[in-house]
């Protein structure tokens, strides 16, 4: 997250703390996520349509929603344009959550 540039000045990379301020608190919690997917989305980005916790009951519900934010948020649709780094930090997050909703879901 800090970066020492030559100068010795102290650098934030902006990606990783608008990241880190998403998931804090929601950290591999799919719903909490996804509900929020909104406030780290880029200006402009008008494909999501912020769902509340009630729409995201079931694992079916669950799934279906964070397809639809892979759909949104997928870095292969983002190459080569200002939001690609974002996209990719927030599938990373996105994925790791899913996967764990996963192994819960077999756990039951």
């Amino acid at each position: 997250v800090v970066s020492t540039q030559s100068t010795g000045e102290k650098t934030v990379d902006p990606v990783k703390l608008k990241i880190m301020d998403w998931t804090r608190g929601k950290e591999k919690n799919i719903r909490a996520l996804l509900s929020t997917l909104g406030d780290v989305l880029w200006d402009g980005e008008t494909r999501w349509p912020k769902p509340g916790m009630h729409v995201m009951v079931d694992a079916g519900q669950v799934k279906k929603m964070y397809r639809n934010a892979s759909r949104v948020v997928h870095p292969d649709k983002q190459v080569g344009t200002d939001h690609e780094d974002l996209a990719k930090a927030i599938q990373t997050e996105l994925n790791d959550a899913y996967s764990s909703f996963e192994e819960a879901e077999l756990m039951r």
